[in-house]
């Protein structure tokens, strides 16, 4: 515990949770309809003075549309280079988690293009 009576990792986790749900457009009583629970629960986990169950994170997570990690994982790690084009495609992604539909069909697609010229390639040794 910290000076304020907060743990520091509930303090985390509360922020993480705030800042999903406020970029999901939820309000806190909206959440708390989803999650079966009280606008109460939901003030006090962003607050970090209340614990979050697995169970309850895990449905945060999926109703927020947040990987668990999000959630979880320390402050500083980064599971890719700082600064990269990556990188900042994550932050952006963070940022309208909306589009990530999108941009895995996109990906999808070009997976899908990639392996038609790979066979026309192959057609064309094969065939001469």
């Amino acid at each position: 515990m910290n000076e304020n009576g907060k743990d520091p990792t509930s303090a985390v986790l509360g922020n993480r949770i705030r800042q999903a749900r406020k970029d999901a457009g939820l309000s806190q009583v909206r959440l708390a309809q989803l999650l079966n629970t009280t606008q109460s629960a939901i003030s006090l986990y962003e607050a970090g003075q209340r614990s979050v169950g697995i169970d309850m994170l895990l449905n945060v997570a999926r109703i927020l549309n947040r990987p668990l990690h999000y959630f979880l994982g320390a402050i500083d790690v980064v599971l890719y280079v700082r600064d990269s084009r990556i990188a900042n495609l994550a932050n952006e992604l963070e940022k309208r988690p909306q589009d990530i539909e999108e941009l895995l069909e996109y990906w999808e697609f070009i997976r899908w293009r990639n392996a038609q010229e790979r066979e026309q390639g192959m057609e064309m040794v094969g065939g001469s």
